[in-house]
């Protein structure tokens, strides 16, 4: 399938991954991109390039009908994003945002649906080179719990209507604008709260955003991918001390105290318990430590075999992209704007 020319509608445009999807469709692709935007006034700059809004939200069915009508491809990345959160709240825009958004692409008659996923979706197995067919597994985690739901969904949908669909499973994506990934471990630097968990030998499972968009495109342009689900990761993982090491050298920090996996669990659930107490989201939670003691992989063998997907960009320029960006925004001296959500 040929974007250009074809319309594209996009959620989560004003988050990380739906941000810089439409963009590089409307400048690059040469597709005529459409967004679903919550608020108006955070897609000025879309506006600016051509995209066209529609104002609404994916928890209401109508507004998703209107988003969908006329339209080619979905390219669904909306979500709320986050270790915490109100159970309800998270699964009305994971799961039934999703199944809004996926009635009203069988209704317009969209040729394809690309759904933004997550490996989150394996449930931590705590296993090396985990590939498309291992199961979904849920952990008790609202995010990754509902994500799984998501994708139940989209394969109903799919079977049952006929829907075109792909699924996309990025690992952790980091880059510019990245808030989980980039500027979150940014402020904790600057501010001399980044803790390693054992050392930080633990891994990640990073890859660079341009990496995922290209993978991304390839799902909806690509006949083998229609009714496949693809892991989208670099070829190796990463030490988190690695990882964190290269924000470290951006702001001139060389070494990072390190806490025991016990002892970083019991600060954790103080953060969580005095963060209750004062009706606040706790800074440092559990699931964020559990994350960094994490021993997953995964495979992207798939998409290379199937879609000839490569990563293109190291963890060295990728983190060398990511540092220019951090420094012509203010981040790396304090002066950045506030990170928002991916919806």
């Amino acid at each position: 399938m040929e974007l250009r020319g074809k319309r594209a509608l996009v959620t989560g445009v004003t988050g990380f991954i739906g941000g810089h999807l439409a963009r590089r469709l409307q400048a690059q692709e040469g597709a005529q991109v459409r967004a679903l935007v919550r608020n108006l006034g955070r897609a000025t700059d879309l506006k600016d390039l051509g995209v066209e809004l529609v104002q609404g939200d994916i928890t209401d069915p109508e507004a998703c009908r209107r988003a969908c009508q006329g339209v080619d491809l979905v390219f669904h990345a909306a979500a709320y994003v986050g270790e915490s959160g109100d159970w309800e709240a998270v699964r009305r825009v994971n799961v039934q945002g999703t199944e809004n958004l996926l009635q009203a692409a069988v209704e317009a008659g969209v040729e394809r649906f690309v759904h933004i996923s997550t490996c989150a979706v394996y449930g931590s197995l705590q296993a090396f080179g985990i590939d498309e067919s291992f199961p979904l597994r849920r952990r008790g985690d609202p995010y990754g719990d509902t994500k799984v739901e998501a994708e139940e969904a989209v394969w109903q949908v799919h079977r049952e209507q006929g829907l075109p669909v792909v699924i996309a499973r990025p690992s952790q994506v980091y880059g510019p604008g990245s808030r989980e990934f980039t500027l979150r471990p940014v402020q904790a630097i600057r501010e001399g709260k980044m803790v390693l968990i054992d050392g930080g030998r633990h891994l990640c499972k990073p890859i660079y955003i341009d990496d995922l968009i290209d993978g991304l495109i390839l799902c909806a342009t690509d006949d083998a991918a229609v009714g496949e689900a693809f892991n989208f990761t670099n070829d190796a993982p990463v030490p988190w001390k690695t990882f964190f090491g290269a924000y470290g050298r951006m702001l001139g920090v060389e070494q990072f105290p390190s806490l025991p996996y016990p002892a970083a669990w019991l600060v954790a659930l103080v953060f969580e318990i005095r963060a209750t107490l004062r009706s606040r989201r706790a800074n440092v939670n559990r699931k964020a430590v559990q994350a960094l003691r994490s021993t997953n992989s995964f495979s992207n063998r798939k998409a290379k075999a199937l879609l000839g997907w490569r990563p293109k960009v190291s963890l060295e320029e990728g983190m060398r992209r990511t540092e220019a960006w951090l420094r012509k925004e203010g981040y790396l001296i304090g002066e950045g704007p506030t990170a928002t959500d991916d919806r």
